[in-house]
C-alpha cells in the first residue's frame, strides 16, 4: 500500500517563477490530486490498523509528512511571491472537497432516515 503513496514531482520556485500565472494552477491541482489520493491511503492504513496494531506508527507517519507536505507547499508559494495562485488552487480543492462531504451527507441523511 505505501507503495502507492503518490510522490508527486513539484516543480522549484524558479520553475514556477518560469511559468505563467495560469500554467501555474497546474501543478498546485495536481499537488491537491495527489494529496487527495494519498489521504485515502492514509485512511485505508488506519481503518487496518483495527486488525494489525504494527500499521498504527506507520498512519502517525503517513499523517506527519502529509501534513509537513503541505506546509512546505504553502511555503513555496509565499516565498515564490505564487499566494494568489496557489489560494485560487486551495479554493478550487475546498469546493470540490466541499462537494464530496455534501454527497456523502446526502448518502448519510438517506440511510439513516426511517
Amino acid at each position: 500500500m505505501f507503495s502507492k503513496v503518490i510522490q508527486l514531482r513539484f516543480p522549484t520556485k524558479e520553475e514556477l517563477g518560469r511559468t505563467g500565472s495560469n500554467d501555474r494552477l497546474n501543478p498546485f491541482r495536481r499537488y491537491f490530486s495527489a494529496s487527495r489520493y494519498n489521504r485515502l491511503l492514509i485512511q485505508q492504513c488506519l481503518i487496518r490498523s483495527a486488525y494489525d496494531g504494527s500499521l498504527i506508527s506507520k498512519v502517525k507517519a503517513l499523517e506527519r509528512i502529509h501534513d509537513q507536505d503541505f506546509f512546505d507547499k504553502v511555503k513555496i508559494a509565499k516565498e515564490g511571491g505564487f499566494s494568489d495562485e496557489f489560494l485560487d488552487a486551495v479554493k478550487e480543492e475546498e469546493q470540490a472537497l466541499q462537494k464530496i462531504i455534501d454527497a456523502c451527507d446526502k448518502r448519510m441523511s438517506e440511510s439513516f432516515t426511517i
